[in-house]
């Protein structure tokens, strides 16, 4: 019997009713802890490295299957290279074939790019002025709908190689097509490449498009980025008025990794966004939630924009300065650029954290760009001035402000509109339009000082507060360049070369070596014996680490697990954080599989996330996945990582019953093969890359669960993830 399996599309229209927007909305809404993202990285390495010959190579079955991966070959000896060999791939299938190249990766962020691709476009059209409110959806299944109230996408009908098809079409199926290559078609706008929309199609299964505009109903349905038939009907008396677009679709498995999931705090953290940054705009975000077993929606508009964005990012465990933040907006001219909007707004806090958001017509720049450069130096100069004029500084030279004092325990957010942004990449990480670089640090330089002329009480509050972080980080590198080259502690030598604690590797090319991070000497003994010693160094934890979430920096170098761990990693912390200094390209955290072993790895996470976040932002850091159980069938043995896993082997061998599944707690209770096999062996194990997309979140995360009073909200967490480790982020 063959079962048809019911399709998205089956109804004529759309699964959802239509759903009416409040016209006011007094809140933005509670802020929401979120949980780190960590993407499974299956790895591969040259044949034969490290590895036995003719050793059995393990069966490890994870819970997101391993999906091949394409590879350039070059022709076999003799064969001919010609023309035949060239392949001219075409819209929606270039897109498929490599998706990376768009939505940056096809795992959970790959996923949740396509929900800020659809945003992003509705996003643009309230800021043309034409609708105010946005749509967004995920339902239980995974069906994302993204519905507008603006224009409406144009559906007349357009010349394209010689066939007449609805403009909406082209613009789904056809890349670099769209509405804002025109002069002036948008003051401002983020999705500039002509792609968004086709890529959300063309990694689809399947997508509904409703347009409403001109008096009709425009529906069309597209299969894995090919489009159907459109249907155009007139719309009734009583809602002829009605113009937006609906984006209704089903991401395509087949090239999204089998673990992507759209991850509700990070699509939450980028509505929330785009509400701060385009005040007077209302997002009405609805998904399922699991735990309450039904659908959540929370609503975001804001009525003070980046004033209120940077209230909501400083950090729960720090006190600002200020009640009101330093807000700055100003327009400048640029003869190739036109009218720019500079909008900074400034809240620094007691804390030690830096958290410096940019923007770039709404698109977060997570890797800064000219616009946030441009800021960094205005604060940097005049602060300098400001305190050589209130007489706390003597000279600059000699005794200035460094600029990453200066923004130790800042909160700031950067936004600028511009008509013609030039970003690097599809993902627009960062914008590099030159000019732009000097607009920002004139506006800043000019908004602060006449911030710091209007209050100067205030202005010499914040000033003293950067003179005492810079005797104090002074102070801090000579007690860390301690910790570097060796100190005495009740006797014991603590130097990366001789300590106990650590085995070094033999290569000393960063590119190539990791560090394996261990808990306790069983684990330690075993993970030693099964290592790649070429490759692959060990340091052994004993006990828990200490929680940092409070710990300022002198507490923090004089605790022995971490002033071991900053000297085996090298590159110093906090202010005198060297990038360049760090000695091992992975650092890889192995911890049991038991509430005990994610607790540490939770103060490890957040040790890494407050001292060396620059680390897991540039991919260094990953969280071991040691098998949680192995069972032995037919004379083979299965190593599962999960219960999820065990629970597929089993309905996949049903003659299987009554088999004795052996679970493994701790890395101890391996041998030493197994773990290597298992586990340490680049060419089979499973890790999975700590990110962090939204440090707020994280900081968030910190508070809530690491912070002394929290112990039975911590133990319960704990209790309830213990497996559940890729859910984690920091």
């Amino acid at each position: 019997m063959v079962i048809k399996q019911p399709s998205l599309f089956d109804e004529p229209e759309t699964h959802l009713p239509a759903v009416r927007l409040p016209a006011d909305i007094s809140g933005l809404g509670s802020p929401v802890v979120d949980y780190p993202v960590v993407a499974a990285v299956p790895e591969r390495v040259d044949a034969g490295l490290g590895s036995d010959d003719g050793a059995a190579k393990p069966n490890v079955v994870a819970v997101a299957e391993r999906r091949s991966r394409a590879k350039a070959t070059p022709p076999a000896a003799g064969k001919t290279y010609t023309s035949a060999d060239i392949q001219v791939l075409e819209g929606v299938a270039a897109i498929r074939r490599r998706p990376g190249m768009y939505i940056g990766s096809t795992s959970t962020s790959g996923l949740c790019h396509l929900v800020y691709e659809a945003v992003d476009n509705a996003v643009d059209e309230a800021n043309a002025g034409h609708g105010k409110h946005v749509l967004v959806r995920i339902d239980k299944d995974g069906c994302v709908t993204v519905r507008d109230q603006a224009r409406g996408i144009p559906i007349d009908p357009k010349e394209y190689q010689g066939r007449m098809l609805p403009a909406a079409t082209i613009i789904l199926t056809v890349p670099h097509s769209g509405g804002k290559f025109e002069e002036g078609a948008y003051k401002t706008a983020g999705g500039l490449h002509g792609v968004g929309a086709t890529v959300i199609n063309a990694l689809s299964q399947e997508l509904h498009l409703t347009i409403w505009r001109d008096g009709v109903c425009f529906t069309q349905e597209f299969h894995h980025g090919e489009a159907r038939p459109h249907r155009i009907r007139q719309l009734a008396p009583f809602e002829r008025e009605r113009t937006g677009t609906e984006f209704r679709w089903r991401h395509d498995t087949t090239i999204f990794d089998p673990d992507a999931t759209y991850a509700i705090d990070l699509i939450e953290g980028r509505l929330q966004a785009a509400a701060y940054l385009n005040r007077g705009l209302e997002i009405e975000f609805t998904f399922w939630d699991p735990d309450a077993e039904a659908y959540v929606t929370r609503n975001y508009l804001s009525r003070e924009g980046v004033a209120d964005f940077v209230r909501y990012l400083t950090p729960p465990d720090s006190t600002s300065l200020y009640k009101a933040p330093i807000t700055i907006l100003r327009t400048r001219e640029d003869p190739g650029l036109g009218p720019i909007q500079v909008e900074v707004s400034l809240l620094p806090n007691t804390g030690y954290r830096t958290t410096i958001h940019s923007f770039a017509n709404g698109v977060r720049t997570r890797d800064g760009g000219v616009h946030e450069s441009g800021c960094k130096a205005a604060m940097t100069r005049v602060l300098n001035d400001q305190a050589l004029r209130a007489g706390i500084l003597k000279e600059r030279d000699k005794g200035g402000f460094k600029p990453d004092v200066i923004q130790q325990g800042l909160v700031a957010v950067i936004s600028v509109k511009l008509g013609n942004p030039q970003f690097q990449g599809q993902t627009k990480e960062r914008l590099n339009n030159a000019p732009v670089e000097g607009i920002v640090r004139s506006a800043v330089d000019e908004g602060l000082k006449d911030w710091f002329e209007t209050i100067p009480d205030r202005g010499r509050d914040w000033l003293r507060k950067v003179n005492d972080m810079q005797r104090a980080r002074n102070e801090a590198m000579l007690v860390e360049e301690l910790a570097r080259t060796g100190t005495r502690r009740g006797g014991e030598l603590i130097d990366t070369s001789v300590s106990k604690k650590f085995i070094p590797c033999i290569t000393k090319d960063r590119a190539r070596s990791e560090l394996l991070i261990v808990e306790g000497d069983s684990a330690g003994g075993s993970a030693s014996q099964g290592r790649f010693s070429e490759f692959q160094a060990i340091l052994k934890l004993r006990g828990k680490p200490l929680n940092v979430a409070k710990a300022d920096l002198k507490r923090v170098v004089e605790n022995e697990e971490i002033r071991t761990i900053i000297s085996v990693l090298g590159c110093g912390t906090r202010a005198s954080f060297d990038h360049a200094r760090l000695k091992f390209g992975k650092i890889v955290i192995l911890t049991d599989a038991d509430v005990d072993g994610l607790h540490i790895q939770c103060l490890l996470l957040t040790l890494f996330f407050q001292e060396f976040a620059t680390l897991i932002e540039r991919g260094h850091v990953y969280i071991g996945t040691p098998p949680l159980y192995s069972v032995t069938w037919k004379g083979k043995t299965t190593w599962l990582i999960d219960d999820e896993a065990r629970a597929r082997w089993q309905s996949q061998h049903r003659g299987a019953e009554g088999l004795e599944f052996r679970r493994y707690k701790g890395l101890g209770e391996m041998t030493a093969r197994q773990l290597r096999d298992t586990t340490l062996d680049p060419a089979h194990r499973v890790l999975r890359q700590v990110t962090l997309e939204d440090a707020v979140v994280a900081a968030n995360l910190v508070s809530a669960l690491m912070e002394e009073g929290n112990a039975e909200q911590r133990r319960h967490y704990l209790a309830k993830n213990a497996r559940q480790i890729g859910d984690l982020d920091v």
